[in-house]
């Protein structure tokens, strides 16, 4: 599969290089925007016209994922095309602690290649802005509030110390005169620098990385009468999801026609907040829509991975096209550069593929074989219309075949146990090739164990994958006999056994494992 993608990028690469001009690039990203928001997608909440006509005039992938199920991950692997734990970045909490090396981004491998390069919104990579973008606009990293304070700064934009909003939650503005919700402020920004660039003499590649619809919910009041019939919060949620549909809108409209564009958004909804709500909001309720999927943000389900994927470039790409194969935002970097004529940077390795071959039906067959998603003994592997879920809690691993069971309700671990250990195998192979987490979290400390020593996480992490492995019925602890495989010297691995297994009842459970009686220095 790899020789043929290199053989067709070639192709890509030379047929865009002989055309007179090559094409503008506009990759749109929404923030917790699920898979069922979009009426194109089977969308109810509220009419979404503007990304309801890139399914109309482009393609709309039905299986199309992101990298990870919450945002700074999932962006770690939309910017580098590649899986996001390669570079030790699995959950949020890596967010600031990881780094590419010489691993170049889709924005510097477009600069490189003569791009003029716009980024407006949410960034949340931990590579300076200005080292990939020419133009940045609106710059943020998490979260931001949507309405300015009474002296016109929107806490969480442009600023070198708000990494977060004000946490204050379903409030209706603007209401002085001047002001502007944030959402219209990045479409306006966003319209600017197309209007600026595209009549120059350089393509443009423009990163609109819009905040909503993640929280705080905060809305339009102009609109507060339009969704007077949904029982807040959702009303302040539809008028986001409004927002963000009339801004994307008057990007569309802005284009020149020799525009490749995508809109897609960086995990599946989120639910609402325990402690920054009011009394009055249900706990646990989800905000948007995962539509037919099982799961949300943050979970390993379909509903947290599976999101909106459309694509649209006039002349290229037959309109209303639907494309059923699994396809990943790790795939729009080599994608873009195919359009662009740019070459891969030098000590750029990519795991994306370009998919324009795929989705003009030049070629055949299934851009990835397989998919892996991770976090620490947390994740996912999908093969054809086959998935493993794996969970640190019971039951431990679930198989779910995705064409008739697009809800992951109906478990076949138990009735495919081959397929199960296969692609668990396959998952454990992968995983084995991966550096530790940037910031790995300690093992907790309890009853009987030992907390994590200090300067321990490389060490702590090794002997976690090692658990991993051992660990073949995945039930949470190793019995004498997993931790003796592959072992010769059956005395001193007896004597280990019962030092580390501190509760004293016979198995040794991951903090026992890891930790070794406060060793693992």
């Amino acid at each position: 599969m790899k020789k043929s993608c290199a053989v067709w990028l070639g192709l890509w690469l030379a047929l865009v290089a002989s055309a007179a001009e090559r094409p503008n690039l506009v990759l749109i990203f929404a923030d917790d925007f699920g898979y069922g928001e979009p009426g194109c997608y089977g969308g109810k909440l509220t009419p979404t016209p503007a990304i309801d006509s890139l399914a109309r005039d482009g393609v709309r992938c039905t299986a199309g994922y992101v990298t990870a199920p919450v945002c700074a991950p999932s962006r770690c692997g939309l910017m580098s095309g590649a899986y996001n734990q390669r570079f030790g970045m699995q959950w949020n909490d890596d967010r600031r602690k990881y780094a590419f090396g010489r691993h170049k981004l889709l924005p510097q491998a477009l600069r490189a290649a003569g791009y003029v390069t716009g980024h407006i919104g949410k960034w949340n990579v931990p590579v300076e802005a200005r080292e990939c973008f020419d133009e940045i606009f609106d710059l943020l990293d998490w979260e931001a509030d949507y309405l300015p304070d009474a002296n016109g700064h929107y806490f969480g934009v442009d600023s070198t110390n708000e990494f977060a909003s004000s946490k204050r939650q379903c409030l209706w503005g603007a209401e002085r005169p001047g002001e502007e919700y944030l959402t219209d402020r990045i479409g306006r920004h966003a319209v600017e620098f197309i209007t600026k660039h595209k009549g120059g003499g350089r393509p443009f590649f423009l990163y609109l990385a819009f905040n909503a619809v993640h929280t705080p919910l905060h809305a339009k009041l102009a609109w507060k009468p339009r969704y007077a019939h949904l029982k807040p919060p959702l009303d302040f949620y539809a008028a986001m999801v409004a927002a963000l549909d009339e801004n994307v809108g008057r990007v569309l409209a802005a284009l020149p026609e020799n525009t490749l564009v995508v809109f897609t958004s960086d995990n599946g909804p989120a639910k609402a907040g325990a402690q920054v709500w009011p009394a009055e909001v249900p706990k646990d309720l989800l905000l948007g829509s995962a539509g037919p999927l099982n799961g949300h943000k943050a979970t390993f389900f379909e509903g947290g991975i599976r999101e909106p994927f459309l694509l649209r470039w006039p002349g290229r790409l037959k309109a209303g096209g639907v494309y059923q194969q699994a396809v990943s935002t790790m795939d729009l970097y080599p994608t873009f550069c195919a359009a662009a004529g740019a070459p891969i940077p030098e000590g750029t390795q990519l795991n994306g593929v370009n998919l324009l071959p795929f989705l003009t039906g030049a070629q055949a067959g299934a851009p990835h074989d397989i998919l892996f998603w991770k976090n620490g003994e947390q994740g996912a592997v999908r093969q054809g219309d086959w998935k493993l879920l794996l969970s640190p809690s019971q039951p431990k691993r679930q198989l779910f075949n995705l064409a008739d069971d697009i809800g992951e309700k109906q478990d076949r671990a138990t009735e495919k146990p081959e397929l199960t250990e296969k692609l668990h195998k396959a998952w454990l192979d992968w995983s084995a090739t991966l550096p530790p987490r940037a910031n790995p979290a300690p093992p907790k400390a309890g009853k009987g164990k030992q907390a994590a020593v200090p300067g321990s996480a490389e060490k702590i992490q090794e002997r976690t994958t090692l658990f991993e492995t051992k660990d073949k019925n995945r039930d949470g602890k190793l019995s004498w006999e997993e931790f003796f495989s592959r072992q010769t010297d059956e005395a001193t691995a007896r004597a280990r056994f019962k030092g580390w297994d501190t509760d004293g009842d016979g198995c040794l459970s991951r903090d026992e494992f890891v930790l070794m009686k406060g060793q693992a220095k």
